[in-house]
């Protein structure tokens, strides 16, 4: 009698360690997989711009700007008197820059007087824009004549746009690099029509500037 009862004792201290064990698994089985999926990165859908904080030469974020187009203005120095402006920007991959109503991935806001004469609606405007190898866009906004006087830098001086590449995978929170390579100003003082070649060969020279960029993520 002593023998089956000691048996059916350690039976039944066996099953109430093993029951234990098998619940702790099933749980943290469950709880495993749950933490695998939410750790899943989720897709970006778009763009959140954070402005420098600059005095000087920055590309500040429009207010026309919607979650999926960024609109970005090119604004100086107020008091800056200048005729011109002209940058390069590279993007890293997965951001497209956008173009504007006139086909070109700048656009003029109206600060330069960009006709070489007024009024002439078939007189092209000095803007250009074109993008080249390494997601590199190229712009410029200039004034054409000596004549013109020279416009305060401190507002929005002229637009460029970017996109989400809808062919790249971008996931929420990644940081874009936005680069500027290279970035010159026509000044002020550019000379005269009655100016000798050598005193406008020395003033008609693009100034140097730093253009500061914002920080860009996707959201």
């Amino acid at each position: 009698m002593r023998n089956p009862m000691r048996k059916r004792l350690l039976s039944l201290a066996l099953s109430s360690l093993t029951l234990p064990l098998f619940v702790d698994c099933g749980g943290g089985s469950g709880s495993h997989g749950s933490d695998i999926a939410s750790s899943v990165p989720s897709p970006a859908k778009s763009l959140v711009y954070i402005n420098p904080t600059s005095t000087g030469w920055a590309l500040m974020k429009d207010p026309s700007s919607t979650p999926t187009r960024l609109v970005l203005n090119v604004v100086g120095p107020s008091g800056l008197l200048t005729r011109g402006v002209g940058f390069n920007l590279q993007a890293s991959p997965g951001l497209v820059f956008d173009t504007f109503t006139n086909g070109l991935p700048i656009q003029d806001t109206g600060v330069y007087e960009l006709q070489s004469a007024a009024p002439n609606p078939g007189d092209p405007v000095a803007l250009t824009g074109a993008l080249k190898p390494g997601n590199l866009l190229t712009v410029g906004i200039y004034q054409k004549r000596l004549e013109m006087t020279s416009k305060d830098s401190g507002k929005a001086l002229c637009q460029i746009a970017l996109k989400l590449d809808p062919a790249a995978t971008v996931t929420v929170g990644h940081t874009f690099a936005l680069v500027i390579p290279k970035a010159k100003v026509i000044p002020d003082d550019i000379g005269s029509n009655g100016d000798d070649l050598n005193t406008l060969a020395k003033k008609l020279r693009m100034q140097d500037i730093s253009l500061t960029v914002g920080t860009l993520t996707a959201n």
